[in-house]
């Protein structure tokens, strides 16, 4: 049964972490009942190589090129729509990626975007994401998915949800909950004391907790959560809970805001949003608070 949202919207630029972002999104798509778009963005060519030639032969070539890509993207679409049964819609556009992107994801009325990291090429920190996706999780409407790896399990088994006392997490512990049920999944809700952290803080953090447990379990949910105190040699609270995600062994899909948390650690804003996109073995998916408007999409 279809939501009210048209498309699962798959920006390509045929890398190996774009097509692993498609694959991805078949399991989704099936259990929404939408349909895929698959978008390929042709960068403006006005200060290119195209320019170098004059302009009948910088048409010529051109055409070629995007002849090339048009080729290649409705191939693509074409086989992994006969494979996986899935209606899954080719489309090209030109311009700045991450705004054809956007524009893209609002006219289709997107339910999802899922896209492969783009990293950024010629930055030292490794930890760095690239202008594309930092746009994208700053300013798209809906729920972004970013790829770093392909994920080896087909399915989503547990959620992991970091959470802290900010008024988000209300609304982020919600949108879990609508995920779960979709996928049938459990929910790990976790936490980091940071050193120095105020009694008072930790006793308010272990009831919201406890409240946002039992909140999921009325929904039917089958949750835990965790409270981890942070430890000196830890080079950061966004490593503690990747650390405890692979301990965990079943973490198939992290949620993150992605503007700032104004409660108590401020956990999801900046290097620390960066970090978990970077170095996160499975999907990562980005909100932006209070923009989401969660619409159900359980059938």
């Amino acid at each position: 049964m279809k939501s009210n949202f048209n498309t699962i919207l798959v920006p390509t630029d045929f890398s190996e972490k774009s097509l692993a972002a498609l694959q991805e999104s078949f399991n989704l798509a099936k259990l929404t009942g939408l349909d895929i778009t698959l978008l390929h963005v042709i960068r403006d060519a006005g200060s290119s190589i195209f320019s170098m030639f004059d302009e009948e032969k910088s048409r010529k070539l051109k055409k070629e090129y995007e002849d090339q890509y048009r080729d290649e993207l409705v191939k693509i679409a074409n086989e992994e729509s006969e494979k996986n049964g899935i209606k899954i819609t080719p489309m090209i556009s030109r311009g700045k990626e991450y705004d054809m992107i956007l524009k893209a994801s609002q006219l289709l009325e997107s339910k999802f975007i899922v896209i492969g990291l783009n990293a950024e090429p010629f930055s030292k920190n490794k930890n760095v994401i690239g202008s594309v996706t930092s746009k994208l999780i700053r300013r798209a409407k809906c729920p972004v998915i970013i790829i770093n790896n392909k994920h080896g399990f087909d399915g989503c088994r547990s959620i992991l949800l970091p959470l802290d006392l900010s008024v988000e997490t209300r609304q982020k512990v919600s949108n879990a909950v609508e995920l779960a049920k979709l996928f049938k999944s459990k929910i790990k809700i976790v936490s980091v004391i940071p050193s120095g952290a105020l009694s008072i803080d930790v006793d308010k953090l272990v009831a919201q907790m406890a409240v946002s447990e039992k909140f999921i379990r009325k929904e039917n949910i089958e949750v835990s959560s965790e409270i981890i105190k942070r430890k000196k040699e830890a080079k950061s609270i966004a490593s503690m809970i990747l650390k405890y995600a692979k301990e965990q062994g079943d973490i198939d899909l992290m949620m993150i805001m992605t503007q700032q948390e104004s409660g108590l650690f401020d956990l999801f804003v900046g290097s620390s949003a960066q970090y978990f996109i970077r170095n996160s073995k499975f999907p990562v998916m980005s909100i932006i608070p209070k923009q989401l408007g969660f619409v159900s999409i359980i059938p």
